[in-house]
């Protein structure tokens, strides 16, 4: 399985007339999610399925990427990506959504550079910067086997290499 792990785009900052699940994202936040998604798109990629956290600036950040991909499914809203996401909920979405070819996840910093760190069996946590798409090639059926890095996108270009880390798988 092709699998796009995606943290949302920068958001408006936290305050207290705000709660945290309805920060926005900024102006400056959609045209740098938009130019990474533009790169996904030249790849000619559309995930077969795309979920994303309930939290506002991801659902946006979701919105964006389907419109840029030409995605014509329904983008799902799961709880299960709010913070505190794992592993084993990444799992839990794959198979409650039959197990896709390609998939799409719009989540939050610190969870998802964890998820990214344990598929690929590196210790610790890699830190994902706000809108890196980052795509990994997995066997949801073999979960004890790590995840194969493939590249990511950041800040409108492809890199294949983990920053910080070489090439990974």
């Amino acid at each position: 399985m092709k699998l796009y792990v995606i943290r949302h785009g920068e958001a408006i900052e936290r305050s207290a007339a705000v709660r945290e699940e309805d920060r926005w994202l900024t102006p400056s936040g959609r045209d740098e999610f938009r130019a990474n998604a533009r790169c996904l798109a030249k790849k000619g990629i559309v995930p077969d399925c795309i979920i994303t956290s309930p939290l506002v600036r991801a659902v946006q950040t979701a919105d964006i990427l389907a419109d840029v991909l030409g995605f014509g499914g329904e983008i799902r809203v799961s709880q299960e990506l709010a913070p505190g996401f794992g592993v084993e909920g990444l799992f839990r979405l794959v198979d409650a959504n039959g197990t896709p070819r390609s998939l799409a996840v719009v989540g939050h910093e610190p969870d998802l550079g964890e998820v990214v760190a344990r598929l690929l069996g590196i210790d610790g946590s890699l830190p994902l910067k706000k809108g890196v798409i980052v795509a990994l090639k997995l066997d949801p059926g073999l979960p004890a086997v790590p995840a194969r890095f493939r590249w990511l996108i950041q800040q409108g270009k492809k890199l294949s290499e983990l920053p910080g880390h070489g090439k990974a798988g």
